[in-house]
């Protein structure tokens, strides 16, 4: 019977029990992590088209005076929209549209004792949009009652808003970190601390703390790997599953993944960082943990 050559077991366990709960405890990290990266990417895409519809389209507001005919009011007010350039198209809403823009805050009303302003959208164009001072001035002096709503603060409220949930995701991703820089540390110290044994018989041998420590890399390179690719990747099928579930997320996955243009690479890059940076977390930390312990024992 031939003899079989066994290959040599690892020094360190690789199934060792802090090890498999790092794994998991880093997967879900890495799942957190990879979530707060989603979100950020669909606010910024979610700011990116409001505020350029807000700001391809301005909202001219007629309000009503006693002593002007509403009819005349508009048509000057058109006059003045159609003879500036810069202008594209003025369209008067009427008032049932007027009442549907009042119905998130209001409900539904009739509004027939409501002196709800007539409203004109005009659509601008972006290569060269008319001086707004200019033209409220025109339509101030071709009508009373009549104001210019360039939608400014309302893009301003949106970016400072969007500035704030960004600041709170990163902020979110830096506790990720931080908190999976810990759960590696403690994994790291409970290894050495479990393999006590196989460890001293190494340093009466004469092995340095960096041979030592590098004994543990390839696992922690394994558990770095696995976590951040499942983590990735159920957040993944976490946005596919809520762009499935209906209309208010009907656009996630397209937002994050793909665009007009085409596949978004960079979207795609900050989900294939995660394992990235996980592993290097796991590998680097661990690393450091393990030879300040051993150079501590000497």
């Amino acid at each position: 019977m031939a003899n079989t050559i066994q290959k040599p077991a690892p020094i360190f366990p690789p199934r060792a029990a802090p090890l498999a709960s790092l794994t998991v405890t880093m997967a879900v990290m890495c799942y957190l992590a990879s979530l707060a990266i989603g979100a950020l990417i669909l606010i910024n895409h979610a700011v990116d088209n409001w505020t350029h519809g807000l700001s391809r389209e301005v909202t001219v507001q007629l309000r009503h005076i006693s002593d002007v005919d509403p009819a005349v009011q508009l048509q000057q007010s058109m006059q003045v929209l159609s003879s500036t350039a810069g202008i594209l198209k003025a369209e008067p809403l009427d008032r049932k549209a007027s009442l549907s823009l009042l119905e998130p805050w209001l409900g539904k009303i009739t509004g027939e004792d409501l002196p709800i302003p007539q409203l004109i959208r005009v659509t601008l164009d972006e290569a060269a949009p008319p001086d707004f001072v200019a033209l409220e001035k025109a339509l101030n002096t071709a009508a009373k009652g009549v104001s210019l709503d360039t939608h400014q603060r309302w893009e301003t409220e949106l970016t400072r808003a969007a500035s704030l949930l960004s600041n709170l995701g990163c902020g979110v991703l830096a506790l990720i970190i931080l908190a999976s820089v810990m759960l590696v540390i403690f994994a790291a110290r409970a290894v050495l601390e479990a393999n006590r044994q196989v460890v001293g018989v190494l340093e009466l041998i004469g092995a340095k703390n960096s041979f030592i420590a590098r004994l543990n890399d390839w696992q922690f390179l394994k558990t770095g790997i696995l976590a951040g690719c499942v983590g990735a990747v159920v957040a993944l099928l976490t946005f596919y599953a809520l762009s499935a579930t209906g209309d208010s997320f009907s656009q996630v996955g397209q937002a994050l993944v793909f665009a007009p243009q085409g596949i978004q690479f960079i979207n795609l890059a900050a989900f294939v960082a995660v394992p990235v940076v996980a592993t290097l977390l796991a590998v680097v930390t661990s690393r450091l943990t393990l030879s300040h312990m051993l150079g501590q024992s000497r």
